[in-house]
């Protein structure tokens, strides 16, 4: 079976056992971009709690932009390494506003994506990852966020190849998974890693990929016994 075609098969099993993601409601790019970065390193209760209370403190973007950053760090200390996230969120928006004349990125709108994310790559402390999310959950473009739980469940189905990096995943899924599926398969893998697919210890039993699944250690299925 060619990966493509993989890649819908993976996603029809995952839709069935979780369900079609709700529809994408995009975000405030500006927004977008900070949520990320916060994510960086931690879990989403504690970037999600961090990025609410920035939201809750701040009037808008430009008044963060004139706070101190020991005063940001102090405020997003969920979601750890607050100094040097802190510092990267100003170091972004400065730039941002430097090239645009204000805090908006809405010329990526009209831009391709290749473009798109050569442009978000230039910004300092700005990855892969954090340039995918923003294309696709700010302007709908197709472009495939990878985070821990995507790498893992496409390397165990063999969609990536040992030899592929996280970094390298971002480019190699975008072009694997067909553009109108990539919203849905982002969320529905990550949705299977966090709840089958874990890193360790992986309730290979319950997997809708099992069969599918290359994962050399993955664990002989042992169905539970019903009363």
């Amino acid at each position: 079976m060619r990966n493509k075609q993989k890649t819908e098969k993976v996603l029809a099993l995952v839709e069935k056992a979780y369900g079609r993601p709700a529809p994408l409601r995009k975000t405030p790019p500006i927004d977008e971009i900070i949520r990320t970065i916060l994510s960086q390193n931690t879990n989403d209760r504690n970037s999600l709690a961090a990025f609410a209370i920035l939201k809750r403190h701040f009037k808008s973007w430009e008044s963060l932009l004139k706070a101190d950053t020991s005063s940001i760090a102090g405020l997003i200390k969920h979601a750890g390494l607050a100094n040097i996230k802190a510092a990267r969120i100003k170091e972004v928006l400065s730039e941002i506003e430097r090239r645009e004349g204000r805090l908006s990125l809405s010329s990526l709108k009209k831009m391709d994506v290749e473009d798109a994310l050569l442009y978000l790559r230039s910004l300092k402390g700005v990855g892969p990852k954090t340039a995918a999310c923003v294309l696709l959950f700010s302007f709908g473009k197709p472009a495939m966020p990878v985070d821990t739980h995507i790498f893992r469940v496409a390397k165990r189905m063999g969609l990536l190849s040992g030899k592929v990096t996280v970094e390298q995943a971002h480019s190699v899924l975008t072009k694997l998974v067909p553009k109108h599926l990539i919203y849905a398969f982002h969320l529905g893998i990550i949705e299977h890693g966090r709840k089958i697919c874990k890193a360790q210890n992986p309730l290979c039993g319950f997997c809708v990929l099992y069969n599918m699944c290359r994962y050399k250690d993955k664990a002989i299925y042992r169905a539970r016994k019903t009363k």
